[in-house]
């Protein structure tokens, strides 16, 4: 969730904007990526009042994330449109009427 959350923040330039775009708290965004900018050990995003920013860091972070997370969330749907589409093969047991010795 980190990650989409930093990639949510880039795209709308908001904590608060990108809490409501995936149904999350802005507190809980703005832990989020707190946690990960404690373990990268580096800012992603210069923080003010007024603004978000992304840090040259941040932008090379999300250049480099944003198309692996595409691929994640494509090949997730890709395996849950499975589930919607019946599969297999399909067996019919008939045996034939009375009196019809054509078969």
């Amino acid at each position: 969730m980190e990650l989409e959350a930093v990639l949510a923040i880039a795209r709308h330039g908001s904590f608060r904007a990108a809490a409501l775009d995936l149904d999350m708290s802005p507190t809980a965004i703005g832990n989020a990526v707190a946690n990960l900018e404690k373990r990268l050990g580096v800012r992603l995003f210069n923080r003010t009042t007024r603004n978000v920013a992304l840090t040259s860091a941040g932008r090379e972070y999300v250049e480099a994330i944003a198309p692996a997370l595409a691929d994640i969330r494509n090949a997730t749907q890709a395996v849950a449109d499975h589930s919607r589409k019946p599969t297999g093969a399909l067996r019919f047991s008939c045996s034939p009427r009375r009196g019809d010795a054509s078969y």
